[in-house]
């Protein structure tokens, strides 16, 4: 950690003002000296009073319960992890508290993080200690006060909130303005995101996923490693210990396929509308709010198309087979792209999930659980990394999961086609007699029985695999988001700490 601010020395509390009524100030953090610190320069302000201090969460909700003060102070980073469900529970309590984030961090995603979850203010503990004390104040006015590097780089999202207006007290401060929210930002959202060999990509995609849906009533982002063989595995466990929070892991035992990890993914999805994604970057985050902002019209199930699409030639070929199938086999609305970037609701979620099959095919599932089904058109970036694991021998495999393991339809082709040369065999016999057996007629009847019954071999390995109950996937390691509830903090269950609240 980085070393604490100079703070002036510890002093007497000047005598507050009797006509002039403090603001009480709720001070949280974790480390000791930089606490005492703070709580030390605040009350040498005639207008302002420290009337609680908190280590944890614990403390702080209790805290905020027994003074309810003004303004809350609060470190970004509570025992190495961040203040982001804190901050939520207590604006859920008191939506008008103002409250202003210090931080030793100078990431740049902090500051958007913060403003989404309705913070009016974040500056570095760093900062000269005036402006600690012009940022309590300006946010206690109503205003919001940032350093100006956190200023420059606010995401659109966040510049909406706090961009293009009138400057109150010199360049870290920016009046407010109302934004309108929309109808996603109170739902609950679950983001599944199926792993495999991206270690490069996984940090990244986490940190741009939490940052997009920072205002949404609760996010939960589910990480399933496929089988990975490089270091997938670790960097999720890693972001899972960076946002204990906000990310699930689910390590599976070997690579079961694309499908049956967002299974396993979905199983554990907790939100009203869940978000399935890939694990490539080519499905770029921001792109989250367009879908939801569509689902929230009324469809429980929102595709996304890309406007131009950055997989390799034998992909798109495949794709177009796929799309084809789907409509063949499925009766998919004519022209929908089955993505693998879409969101389904709770409810498709919940019929999606008691498919207890070996070899799911997701789209197949969805396409059967509802006819509400939308489309949107999406960006699609280039691959940030590494090679896809889609093969052309596992894309045939896919197809074939689709056309038999959902389908009949294999079967009445193959039917038709053997009763075709039956006909033909038996027009012949009319004709000219059995004496004289022509070969393409042999032939084709030789091959309609073996299509028929190779098809026929086909759905009963299917049916033997299902009745012998092969796993759709096996859970080798899991971790599971921790929670912050406002019910369980009572007086005789805080935690432990170098200073208890006052």
């Amino acid at each position: 950690m980085a070393s604490p601010t100079p703070w002036p020395k510890s002093a007497p509390s000047r005598e507050k003002s009797p006509e002039l009524k403090p603001h009480k100030v709720l001070v949280v953090d974790d480390h000791s000296i930089v606490r005492r610190g703070l709580v030390t320069l605040i009350n040498e302000q005639h207008d302002l009073q420290v009337i609680a201090e908190a280590a944890n969460e614990s403390e702080a909700i209790f805290a905020f319960r027994q003074e309810r003060p003004d303004i809350l102070v609060m470190d970004w980073s509570l025992k190495q992890r961040d203040s982001g469900p804190l901050l939520i529970a207590l604006l859920r309590e008191e939506p008008t508290l103002p409250v202003l984030v210090v931080s030793v961090h100078d990431e740049l995603t902090h500051a958007d993080i913060v403003i989404e979850l309705g913070a009016r203010g974040y500056i570095m503990k760093r900062e000269a200690a005036e402006k600690i004390i012009d940022g309590i104040r300006v946010v206690l006015s109503g205003s919001f006060y940032l350093s100006q590097r956190a200023v420059s780089s606010l995401s659109p999202s966040s510049a909406k909130i706090v961009n293009g207006i009138t400057v109150l007290s010199g360049p870290w401060a920016a009046k407010s303005v109302a934004t309108e929210k929309e109808t996603y930002t109170a739902w609950s959202v679950s983001v599944v995101i199926p792993v495999f060999n991206s270690e490069k990509t996984i940090a990244k995609l986490c940190q741009e996923v939490t940052a997009e849906l920072s205002n949404v009533e609760s996010l939960q982002i589910i990480l399933v490693d496929d089988g990975s063989s490089d270091g997938s595995a670790e960097v999720c466990s890693a972001m899972h210990s960076r946002y204990p929070y906000t990310v699930d892991f689910i390590g599976l035992a070997r690579n079961f396929g694309e499908h049956n990890a967002v299974l396993a993914g979905l199983r554990h999805a907790v939100g009203d509308y869940c978000v399935i994604m890939d694990d490539d970057l080519q499905n770029p985050p921001s792109e989250i709010p367009k879908l939801l902002r569509h689902a929230s019209l009324g469809f429980d199930v929102v595709y996304s198309k890309y406007e131009k699409r950055r997989h390799p030639l034998y992909r798109r070929i495949g794709s177009a087979i796929h799309n084809w199938t789907a409509r063949l086999t499925l009766d998919s609305p004519r022209g929908l792209y089955l993505s693998s970037f879409k969101v389904l609701s709770e409810a498709v979620v919940k019929q999606v999930v008691k498919y207890q099959g070996p070899k799911p095919y997701l789209d197949a599932l969805v396409l059967g659980a509802t006819a509400r089904i939308g489309s949107i058109e999406c960006a699609h970036h280039p691959r940030a990394g590494g090679q896809s694991g889609y093969s052309m021998r596992k894309l045939i495999g896919l197809w074939c999961r689709l056309v038999f393991g959902f389908s009949v339809w294999p079967l009445h082709f193959s039917v038709v086609l053997w009763i075709a040369a039956f006909l033909a065999l038996l027009a012949q016999h009319i004709v000219a007699g059995f004496e004289y057996l022509s070969k393409p007629t042999s032939l084709a009847l030789v091959g309609a029985t073996g299509l028929l019954l190779s098809i026929v071999g086909e759905y009963a390995g299917r049916l033997y695999m299902l009745g012998n109950a092969a796993s759709q996937f096996v859970i080798k390691r899991q971790s599971r988001r921790a929670t912050v509830s406002l019910t369980c903090y009572q007086p005789s269950t805080l935690e432990k700490s170098d200073h208890a609240a006052v």
